[in-house]
């Protein structure tokens, strides 16, 4: 089968290598929809990444980023885990939806302007028909120096699980 490996190595791209910093392509989302500044690391079911709260980032609510979007910033490192591997499968990146949430668990009301956050999310429960459920959890790694007292000592800001559909007869973005 020498000639059919050849053929694979010429149609499927060469696997994703961290730090990944130009995530909009792995993503069904664009322009200012993109939360993730990087991809640091991802394997089999499960991804790492950052993002910083900025001043014009699209879900501030009175100069502050309420905890509670948190959750969509948790389902985005579950989109962008999606969107690698489909990329390392040579397929498109496809739509998926959050469902809901079970166990969430908010640790501060809101998170300040120039917060640098770690996304953490890996595969609990995953299925042929693409529905999912994820293991999330949101922290600060840093924040400016007048507002770390708005956060917690132990840097934990939102964690929960997370249930999401990806169909998989459905529109590639």
């Amino acid at each position: 089968m020498p000639q059919l490996d050849k053929i694979k190595e010429d149609i499927m791209p060469a696997p994703l290598v961290c730090p990944i910093t130009e995530i909009a392509p792995l993503l069904p989302h664009s322009g200012h929809m993109v939360l993730l500044d990087t991809i640091t690391e991802y394997g089999e079911g499960y991804l790492h990444a950052t993002a910083l709260v900025g001043e014009k980032h699209i879900l501030l609510q009175n100069g502050t980023l309420p905890a509670l979007a948190g959750m969509e910033i948790m389902a985005q490192g579950i989109a962008a885990l999606a969107g690698c591997e489909a990329h390392n499968a040579g397929e498109p990146v496809r739509l998926g939806f959050l469902l809901g949430t079970r166990k969430l668990n908010l640790f501060a009301d809101e998170i300040p302007i120039g917060t640098c956050l770690a996304i953490k999310v890996s595969v609990s429960t995953q299925d042929q028909t693409g529905f999912g459920v994820f293991d999330c959890e949101l922290r600060w790694t840093d924040a400016p120096a007048d507002k770390k007292h708005m956060l917690p000592a132990d840097s934990l800001l939102v964690q929960a699980a997370l249930n999401v559909f990806s169909p998989k007869e459905g529109k590639a973005v």
